[in-house]
């Protein structure tokens, strides 16, 4: 029990390093958009709009990570002031 925040620490940083991966991977979700022109039709250009406010998964295995981080920072330092 006294192991488990460094533990989680390393749990989230390795997430974290998973997510900087995935993201830089060269067909990554979230790139390879195509520019919005004006020969497009209006179903393409609202089907392109939609899928730019979805959010990657990079990102979300990312936001995971630093949860991970953050509890076992936290956690770290009610122990300290409890």
């Amino acid at each position: 029990m006294v192991s488990l925040p460094w533990y989680l620490l390393a749990v989230g940083i390795v997430i974290v390093m998973i997510g900087f991966v995935l993201a830089g991977l060269p067909d990554s979700l979230g790139r390879g958009r195509w520019p919005i022109d004006s020969n497009m039709r209006d179903d393409d250009i609202i089907r392109e709009l939609k899928r730019a406010q979805r959010v990657p998964i990079p990102n979300l295995v990312i936001l995971a990570g630093f949860v991970c981080i953050l509890v076992s920072i936290c956690w770290r330092l009610l122990r300290a002031i409890l």
